[in-house]
């Protein structure tokens, strides 16, 4: 039977025996790893640490639509339009595909476009803010680990999940994860974010899972390949 690395990946596996039935017996689901990245101090000239920071770091990819994300975060301020003074959304990294639905949001002081950072700087302003965002695509289910997760765990933010109900990420967050909405669900993606950042107002809270980053992690990798026969 098939070999599971720390969590059980079921989606992919399920969704991999389709495909190649062999894979029941004879794969192996490895998640992306953390690595050991040294912070530094160099952040981005536009990142201001006081604000109310929500972080997309990563290639806005065709199937990674950013509009509902957006249109909930501009509700989110519509119904608290004090929050105007505080929250920042920053979508960082290539955008080509949604680059001219995106063209009418460069002038808004709310919404920070960057097409790139260095990766360096990047893992920075991920530490740095108060909350990283995940965007997956709209679909009946999402199998794959987006390759940032470990990144986000490790930054031990809050995570603002947008993925499909039957997704490896937010099966890995956990069912009862307070922070994850369907993509496209506006009104949600705004009740999500108006928790953020009344939690934010009072503390910053922190995502504290050890257990996720103990699973991303090499030791534990190390350990399971070593136990395989």
């Amino acid at each position: 039977k098939a070999r599971w690395i720390g969590f059980p990946s079921v989606l992919l596996m399920e969704w991999m025996t389709r495909f190649f039935p062999k894979m029941e017996e004879k794969g192996i689901i490895i998640p992306h790893q953390n690595a050991n990245i040294q912070l530094t101090d160099e952040l981005p000239d536009f990142f201001d640490s006081s604000k109310f920071n929500l972080l997309h770091a990563g290639a806005l990819m065709k199937q990674r639509d950013p509009k509902y994300l957006i249109d909930g975060y501009l509700l989110f301020l519509e119904k608290n339009q004090s929050a105007k003074n505080h929250a920042r959304l920053l979508l960082i990294g290539n955008n080509s595909y949604h680059e001219e639905f995106l063209k009418k949001f460069t002038s808004f002081e709310t919404i920070c476009l960057s097409t790139y950072l260095p990766y360096q700087v990047s893992q920075n302003l991920q530490h740095a803010v108060a909350v990283n965002i995940i965007l997956e695509a709209i679909a009946e289910v999402s199998p794959f680990l987006p390759g940032k997760f470990p990144h986000c765990v490790q930054a031990d933010k809050p995570i603002l999940l947008l993925a499909p109900q039957k997704s490896e990420t937010r099966r890995l967050l956990g069912n009862n994860y307070p922070y994850w909405s369907e993509v496209n669900d506006v009104l949600k993606i705004a009740e999500i974010i108006q928790k953020l950042y009344d939690n934010w107002l009072i503390k910053p809270e922190r995502l504290d899972r050890k257990d996720l980053i103990d699973y991303c992690d090499t030791p534990n990798l190390k350990k399971i390949i070593t136990s395989l026969k």
